[in-house]
């Protein structure tokens, strides 16, 4: 836990954007990549670069895209601090052409078209709601603007960065939320302000019915692989079938519901007059190891952290207990379990109450050693 009541967040919003690539583009890419990677084993290494490959650099890539590969000085230099990261695994690195979001740079915005500067310059419609979508993160003023093209499964990938940096103070009588992210239900968020304000309780989708499926498609796929009715291309279909059925859906929840409680905080400070300070119970290892929850709540926590850092609030990693209760400090058990509901009671004190608002008197009872 800090001790410090203040601290610089930084936090970054990123778009995705794929296109249909043509021949000349992804040769260009590849060329860039090649010479890239030289520069990078160079600089990892400690030699200096091939005065034949510096030549093609010059030659062959624009200057908009070049500056961040041999010029430490750059905002942007792609190769900081490699000396001190784990050698990768490829002899070839898919590094991406990197450069600042500016009409005088190598990537701008103009009108619904994103412009880029390549071996050609190519005009990329972008979507009327990612258009306002970008607009309204770009009207928060990041801090930096900056652009990653590269070429992933046959596609033009364009990756729109966006970085803010702020300085905030942990507050003093603030709007507390505490959010518990290692629940049975997911995740629930406690709005507290002199009382409880509000609860509010979010459930990953239940896959149950997508596995059932699943199953069926693997069962089938073996019945009629083992009896030679199905060659092994018609086997690829059944595999693509299957991963279709179970892709997408957590990580558009965890994107969906970080920006339904960040804006509900951001709400009730405005209307309360308060800014608010987020305890965020951080999943206990041993509670959610190997269950199917594990990567979700992990990356849910990450992402929440990421844009609370992006709008200023101030945010803590604490451990609050659940299964502890916050009188004693004795175990608690459960007493009484319903659809809705667990009733957890203390082995030691008595002390009944619904084991999704335990955190929250653990957050009530530190609260003042935080602000102290």
């Amino acid at each position: 836990m800090s001790t410090s009541t203040q601290r610089i967040e930084g936090g970054f919003r990123v778009l995705t954007l794929r296109y249909p690539i043509t021949e000349d583009v992804k040769e260009f890419i590849e060329r860039y990549r090649a010479l890239a990677t030289h520069l990078y084993w160079c600089r990892r290494l400690g030699v200096e670069p091939a005065r034949e490959v510096i030549r093609e650099l010059w030659k062959e890539v624009p200057s908009y895209w070049r500056w961040n590969l041999v010029d430490p000085r750059s905002p942007l230099y792609l190769f900081k601090g490699v000396e001190r990261t784990p050698p990768p695994h490829r002899t070839i690195i898919r590094l991406p052409l990197v450069d600042a979001l500016h009409e005088r740079k190598g990537a701008y915005i103009k009108g619904n078209k994103l412009v880029l500067r390549l071996n050609t310059k190519l005009e990329l419609e972008v979507p009327e709601r990612t258009l306002k979508w970008l607009e309204k993160r770009l009207a928060e003023n990041p801090d930096k603007k900056y652009v990653k093209v590269f070429e992933r499964d046959g596609y033009l990938v364009v990756q729109v960065v966006l970085h803010k940096v702020n300085r905030v103070e942990r507050p003093r009588d603030p709007l507390l939320v505490v959010v518990d992210i290692n629940s049975s239900y997911g995740v629930v968020v406690h709005f507290w302000d002199e009382k409880l304000l509000k609860t509010l309780k979010l459930r990953p989708p239940n896959r149950g019915n997508k596995w059932r499926h699943v199953r069926r498609l693997m069962s089938l796929r073996d019945n009629l692989y083992n009896q030679g009715c199905i060659t092994q291309k018609q086997v690829n279909i059944y595999s693509a079938l299957i991963r279709e059925t179970l892709s997408g859906s957590l990580k558009a929840w965890i994107q969906q519901s970080v920006a339904l409680i960040v804006k509900r905080i951001r709400r009730i400070a405005r209307r309360r007059g308060k800014q608010p300070l987020v305890l965020i119970d951080a999943p206990d290892y041993e509670s959610i190891h190997g269950t199917p929850l594990q990567r979700t709540l992990y990356s849910f926590k990450k992402h929440l952290e990421n844009i609370l850092s992006w709008y200023g609030v101030y945010w803590e990693e604490v451990r609050l207990y659940s299964t502890r209760c916050p009188l004693c400090g004795g175990r608690m058990k459960l007493a009484e379990k319903t659809r809705r509901r667990r009733i957890v009671v203390c082995n030691e004190c008595g002390f009944r109450e619904d084991r999704d608002n335990v955190p929250l008197y653990w957050a009530l009872k530190i609260l003042p050693t935080l602000e102290g």
